[in-house]
């Protein structure tokens, strides 16, 4: 009898709706398969939007890039729990902060937790944007050696 496979998904978010919707399809696969969910954020505040983390603790001082970030992340999970109470009853989420520039440290961390899957969003940029900042999702797809799903959120229009 084969062993089930105990390597984690790893969803990577950037809060962004995409990846709203690549958590949504992580938890349904990982609800199927029963599989490890590893909940992954690449913290980068990059020259071409600073300020991204910026927020300030109760004393009203800047909080550190990293606590901005984890504070953030808890609260994209809480909101994503709310508004799909259908996935909530998933189990463990564990979560993973990391600093550094996406694509890179999304392989990086799928190769040190073993991964069998990477499950992220595409914002879709084009023309100038995708020139000037590149797209997260290519380059994971480029330099990952395991299965990479790329979801787009649902458009409204």
């Amino acid at each position: 009898m084969a062993q089930p496979d105990e390597r984690p998904i790893l969803a990577a978010v950037d809060f962004s709706a995409d990846s709203e919707a690549a958590l949504e399809r992580a938890i349904s696969v990982a609800s199927v398969t029963g599989t490890r969910l590893v909940v992954l954020h690449v913290v980068h505040d990059p020259a071409g939007s600073p300020g991204t983390y910026a927020r300030k603790d109760e004393k009203g001082e800047q909080m550190r890039l990293e606590d901005a970030a984890a504070e953030m992340l808890d609260e994209h999970l809480s909101t994503f729990r709310e508004r799909h109470p259908d996935l909530a009853g998933f189990g463990a989420i564990e979560t993973h902060l990391v600093i550094g520039l996406p694509a890179t440290r999304i392989v990086e961390v799928a190769d040190e937790l073993d991964a069998r899957q990477i499950v992220m969003g595409s914002r879709g940029l084009s023309g100038i944007d995708r020139l000037m900042h590149g797209s997260v999702a290519e380059l994971v797809l480029q330099k990952s050696t395991i299965p990479v799903t790329v979801v787009k959120a649902a458009s409204d229009s």
